[in-house]
């Protein structure tokens, strides 16, 4: 199973409506929406895609098809913003 995980390379508070983060090295800064800032916190530890679509779909009001293409987009930016990586398996 892959498994998630953030990284430790980034710090960050709550700004208004947005989680605003930066990269401790590089001086880089995101802000992150409500569902993304959920993902940040829940993948302090090790998740998988369809383990974070469980707990979207309970949480949120969204059917799991959309949750699923949701989580798999989320997935896809946070790693290329280098905010999570794969475990290995």
């Amino acid at each position: 199973m892959t498994m998630w995980q953030r990284t430790g390379e980034w710090i960050g508070s709550q700004v208004d409506d947005q989680y605003v983060m930066i990269h401790l090295d590089s001086g880089r800064y995101v802000a992150l929406n409500h569902t993304a800032s959920e993902a940040w916190e829940t993948l302090e530890t090790p998740h998988s895609r369809d383990q974070l679509i469980a707990l979207f779909t309970a949480r949120f009001d969204i059917e799991e098809k959309d949750c699923s293409r949701s989580v798999d987009a989320l997935l896809q930016k946070m790693s290329e913003l280098e905010l999570i990586h794969l475990l290995a398996k």
